[in-house]
């Protein structure tokens, strides 16, 4: 099989694009794509919004991955998100968005050219060019990525690689349940000024998450660990429900909480987006009950399968004991997210499904390489 040439074009990297870097990485060490880095200067006219890579296919096919929350979430005022992603698509031949939405993109001019990413988290591999701060990095950044690098560090990139999530699925005649969410300040984050109707948005989160904390305490008891996490808001606010004991927060604990628990309980992130934690548990091949999903992401994922969805916090209650009581059918869905994961969300599953969706759009000249990347599969 000839190689599919990938140059990835360097500029900020934050958080979310970890998953995506990773991905390519994990592609060339298998020996299925050449790689080429980049490293754009901090003055590139082509440098990107927040979130967003540029990655050169055959040295011909521009490729957008778009790893923000939503849609409006990088709009300054007056602006609306039509003009904005038509205006950043005509010069790209296809877009793999994160927040993917059939009735968002049937506004846009050139819906045509985007397709759904899938499910984003936090994850890098060894090694990830991510890890290494870039001349487009804010200063804040940079400094946060030198403290990443070492051993000791709450976190350190070490405690984010792909087989810290992994686990397979379980049968438990006791499951325990498990929600640990965090808090936003709804006057917005330090140095960040939110227009009303998301200051709205996080009143909303934080109501919903706390109500679902404090039922699932009330109705399950032992059998249930929740809480949010400790924070000037949240102390202030929400006192009844921050976690008292900070240790249990820290990252190893944390994901030893989700591997231990077979129901994981998700809610809606910032700018109506499924969150890191969502896609966590997808990984850890959890049984999920999580309020509804707004965005729409790639292959067989379905609501009663995957997952369940719920409107209302005692709804969430209702969605649970439904697993709870059903040993099977638990069992079933964490199987299904265990396969899921391996197929969609994997690091390089998750590029390698894009780059096959470019090869199938790019042309008869591509075909041989479409097919020969199925092997894959």
């Amino acid at each position: 099989m000839q190689k599919i040439s990938c140059c990835i074009r360097l500029g900020e990297v934050p958080l979310h694009l970890y998953h995506v870097t990773a991905g390519f990485l994990m592609l060339k060490r298998q020996g299925i794509i050449d790689l080429k880095i980049e490293r754009l200067s901090k003055h590139d006219k082509n440098k990107l919004p927040y979130n967003m890579m540029e990655v050169i296919i055959n040295d011909e096919v521009r490729v957008l991955y778009d790893l923000n929350d939503g849609y409006d979430n990088l709009l300054t005022s007056g602006q609306n998100y039509v003009n904005f992603m038509d205006t950043l698509l005509i010069d790209y031949d296809i877009c793999f968005k994160r927040s993917f939405s059939k009735e968002y993109n049937a506004k846009l001019k050139y819906s045509n050219k985007i397709y759904p990413l899938g499910l984003n988290y936090m994850v890098t591999i060894r090694g990830n060019i991510s890890h290494v701060p870039t001349g487009n990095d804010p200063n804040k950044e940079k400094l946060k990525k030198l403290y990443r690098m070492l051993p000791f560090s709450e976190y350190y990139n070490g405690l984010y690689n792909v087989e810290s999530f992994e686990n397979a699925p379980i049968k438990d005649r006791d499951p325990k349940i498990l929600f640990m969410a965090r808090l936003w300040d709804t006057k917005g984050d330090a140095g960040l000024n939110i227009p009303p109707s998301k200051s709205e948005e996080r009143v909303y989160i934080n109501e919903v998450r706390a109500k679902c904390i404090r039922l699932c305490r009330k109705e399950f008891g032992k059998q249930f660990f929740g809480g949010v996490s400790p924070s000037n808001f949240s102390n202030e606010h929400y006192t009844d429900i921050v976690i008292e004991d900070k240790t249990v927060t820290k990252r190893n604990n944390y994901l030893k909480k989700v591997k231990e628990s077979s129901i994981c309980i998700a809610t809606m992130g910032l700018h109506e987006s499924i969150g890191w934690k969502f896609a966590e548990y997808v990984s850890a091949s959890r049984a999920i009950v999580t309020e509804e999903l707004h965005y729409e992401v790639p292959g067989d994922f379905q609501n009663g399968i995957n997952y369940l969805t719920f409107k209302t916090p005692e709804e969430c209650v209702n969605q649970i004991y439904k697993l709870v009581m059903d040993d099977d059918y638990r069992y079933q869905m964490m199987v299904n997210n265990f396969n899921y994961y391996h197929q969609y969300v994997r690091p390089d599953r998750l590029v390698l499904n894009s780059l096959i969706t470019i090869m199938k759009n790019g042309g008869d000249h591509d075909e041989a390489n479409s097919n020969s990347l199925y092997a894959y599969v």
